[in-house]
Formats: structure tokens, C-alpha cells, sequence
């Protein structure tokens, strides 16, 4: 039985704990999850920076197995407090549902995964489980940069990501590529256009021109096809004066047959040959995407484990958000699914909340998993 005594006040002090990003709070929430850990038993080990600390959580004595369960302790900000209908960081519970920034993203999912890390430590198992909760995963996934970095997870070959997939099983994720095209043109006077070059003109241009462009990739169900969203557009100093710079932001998430380098690549060479130097195109952050095999163990055991306890058997599919899984499975190595409790519509909502029998399905499944692997 999962012990909701436990698990629900803990989600309800890790939403009651501000850690927005940006800036960047997680030191006060880590330190919340840490007292509730290590009060049960539960060692933990600190990497990174001391204001955005990284969490490894140890069931045996600093030991490693085979599985690493994993979240996030950031949030996105609360956005215009007059848009929810309940005080984002009171974790109130109504009709069975508990609200509040971070609920399903994924402090909500965070406290079931430290419910089962405290199960599983209670049940005496030989094999050891760990669990890693992050810092700035919605802002460019540094904390589990500087996880990888340290090498204190290798070795690990099998992940459990939870964020909110209200229990379906994804294997991979897209994913990012943004970059940001600059186009300069000439200054002149608005009643003089000619005299100049409109630099949002050819902006405008370069955007089609890249959104009409042919980049090969390979076809899956899986993953689908890739995206492209112009996210940002900036240009232009009065209305009476001909542009000479116009900067636009581009968001594409790739897929398996695309790299940020093959893509990146032929951006520039389809810029170079229509613009004669006059638009470039910058890269801002991206990550390659990642899929495990739908044969790996790990897949079939969170797919056995969802079918045992939530009654259903998911059709694995893939993510078009980006998680933690970016970094740590093409840097450490661990293959990873991702599954966890809460619907992905609700993340970055006002009102967010999460359905509190899915976190403590989740627990349930989560055990299973590990149980697999101490048996295996």
C-alpha cells in the first residue's frame, strides 16, 4: 500500500516551495526533499552549484544498480497570479485533484518518486536504487549537464523519467534545434525607400525560405516528423526609417536522421546561396533527439508494470517536449522511458494540477520496476 500520509504532504511542501526558473530557486526545495529523504533513511549526495543543486538519492549506502529514477525540482514561473481560480503554492486538494504550480510539473510526480525510493529502502531489497532530481531542466537541462559531467551516475543502464505522461510509456523525445536568423540590409529614409534595404523584408524571405527547405530525416511512428515555429521576431528602429536589421528566432524540434550539426549546416548553406552573405543564421541551444529501442528490458518492464497496476497497456510513442533524458542518455549512456502521473496539458498552465490516484498509481508502478531489476 502506498503511504499517502507521506506522499501528499511532501507534495504539498515541495509546491508550497517557490523554485521558479528563471531565476533559478531550487536550493530551497532540494533542501525540503533532502530533510524528507534523509529523515527516512535515504542518503543523499549533492552535485553542482549550491544554488542549483543536484540530488542523487541512495537506497544502499552510496551504491549503484542498474536504475535511475529521475525529475525535476524547477518550475516554470507562475505567469499572472489573476488567471488561477487557486493560490499557486497552496497545494489545495479538491475533488481528488491537487492544484498549484508544479503539481504535474513535476513536484507532484517528484514526491511519488520519493515515495517509492522510501518503499523500496523499507522493503530490504539487495539491489540498490537510485533517484536524481534535477535543477534547471525547464531552462536548458544545465543540472543534469552537470550530473553527467561528474560521472557519479555511470554505470547506470536504465532510467525512469516521470514526467507527466499520465502513465503512457514514451521511449524517446524530439529534439531542439534554436537558432536565430540576422538579416542587415541599409538605413534610409521611410519617403526613400529605394535609396535603402529593408532588413525585415529580407528576414521575411530568409524565414520562408528555410520553412520551404527540405531537411531529410528518417521517418518513424515513433517520432514523427519534424517542426519549425518562429518564436521571435525583432526589427526595425521607427516606422519612418528603412530597417537595417531584423533578427527572428527560430524553434525546430528534429528527429531520428536529423543532427543540430546536419541541420545547422544546411541553414547556412541555403542562406548563403539566396542572400549573398546579407542574413546568417546563429545557434542559440539545442539537444539531438533520442529514442530507446522499443526491445529494450527496460521498456518491456515499465509496460508490464503500467498493464499490472493501472489496468492498461500503452502503445509506446515518443515526446515532442524535451526532459532531462537529452543529456543523460546520449552522455551517460542510460537508456531511459519515460512515464509518470499528470497530464502534459496541464504543465504550464494556470490552475495545473494532478490527479492524486495517479501519483499513487504511480508509486505502485515505479516499485514494480525496481523490484524487476532486484529479481532480475
Amino acid at each position: 500500500m502506498v503511504d499517502e500520509s507521506r506522499l501528499i504532504p511532501l507534495a504539498k511542501s515541495l509546491i508550497a516551495t517557490n523554485s521558479e526558473s528563471p531565476p533559478g530557486r531550487e536550493a530551497e526545495v532540494a533542501a525540503v526533499l533532502r530533510e524528507h529523504m534523509e529523515a527516512h533513511g535515504v542518503g543523499c549526495k549533492s552535485v553542482g552549484d549550491a544554488d542549483r543543486p543536484n540530488l542523487i538519492f541512495y537506497s544502499h549506502d552510496y551504491e549503484l544498480g542498474e536504475l535511475v529514477i529521475h525529475g525535476h525540482m524547477d518550475t516554470v514561473p507562475v505567469g499572472p497570479i489573476e488567471a488561477w481560480d487557486y493560490d499557486p503554492f497552496a497545494g489545495e486538494i479538491v475533488d481528488g485533484r491537487l492544484y498549484g504550480r508544479g503539481s504535474c510539473d513535476m513536484k507532484g510526480p517528484l514526491a511519488a518518486l520519493a515515495e517509492s525510493m522510501i518503499q523500496y529502502s523499507e522493503e530490504g531489497h539487495e539491489t540498490p536504487l537510485i533517484m536524481l532530481a534535477t535543477s534547471d531542466e525547464e531552462s536548458g537541462c544545465s543540472g543534469a549537464e552537470a550530473v553527467a559531467t561528474s560521472g557519479i551516475l555511470k554505470g547506470i543502464r536504465y532510467g525512469v523519467c516521470a514526467e507527466p505522461t499520465s502513465l503512457d510509456v514514451l521511449v524517446g523525445e524530439k529534439g531542439m534545434l534554436w537558432t536565430k536568423l540576422i538579416a542587415r540590409g541599409k538605413s534610409a529614409h521611410g519617403s526613400r525607400p529605394e535609396e535603402g534595404v529593408n532588413a525585415i523584408e529580407l528576414c521575411m524571405k530568409a524565414i520562408r525560405q528555410i520553412k520551404e527547405t527540405d531537411f531529410p530525416y528518417e521517418e518513424t511512428e515513433l517520432m514523427g516528423a519534424p517542426t519549425l515555429n518562429l518564436g521571435l521576431i525583432e526589427g526595425g528602429i521607427k516606422i519612418n526609417v528603412v530597417p537595417d536589421r531584423c533578427d527572428a528566432s527560430l524553434d525546430m524540434r528534429i528527429v531520428k536522421g536529423q543532427t543540430i550539426v546536419s541541420v545547422l549546416e544546411k541553414m547556412r548553406s541555403v542562406l548563403n546561396n539566396s542572400f549573398d552573405g546579407h542574413v546568417e543564421v546563429e545557434y542559440v541551444h539545442g539537444k539531438d533527439a533520442v529514442l530507446t529501442p522499443t526491445d529494450a528490458e527496460i521498456v518491456d518492464v515499465t509496460l508490464d508494470a503500467v498493464e499490472s497496476k493501472a489496468g492498461k497497456r500503452p502503445i509506446p510513442t515518443s515526446a515532442t517536449y524535451g526532459t532531462d533524458c537529452s543529456v543523460l542518455q546520449p552522455k551517460i549512456g542510460i537508456l531511459n522511458v519515460i512515464c509518470g502521473p499528470g497530464s502534459i496539458e496541464q504543465a504550464h498552465q494556470p490552475n495545473e494540477f494532478i490527479e492524486i490516484k495517479e501519483m499513487t498509481t504511480s508509486v505502485e508502478i515505479y516499485l514494480e520496476i525496481a523490484r524487476h531489476f532486484d529479481s532480475s
